[in-house]
């Protein structure tokens, strides 16, 4: 079965998870406006408070990944 989800980030990355686990062999194609599908949500406390120098630690998947 074919799949379109609309955004990336958490929700779209969540979806695409979901689909995957329930049908190995479904075709999922993600359409994300930004350069960056993934980020490490849970790491912003750590880059606002200056703990995590490096912004781009904070991404995690790219749509090249």
């Amino acid at each position: 079965m074919k799949h379109i989800v609309i955004g990336g980030v958490a929700g779209g990355a969540t979806t695409a998870a979901r689909i995957r686990r329930n049908d190995e062999k479904a075709e999922i194609i993600m359409f994300e406006r930004g350069q960056y599908i993934s980020y490490a949500n849970c790491g912003l406390p750590y880059y606002i408070g200056d703990v995590i120098k490096d912004r781009s630690k904070l991404f995690v998947h790219t749509p090249e990944s």
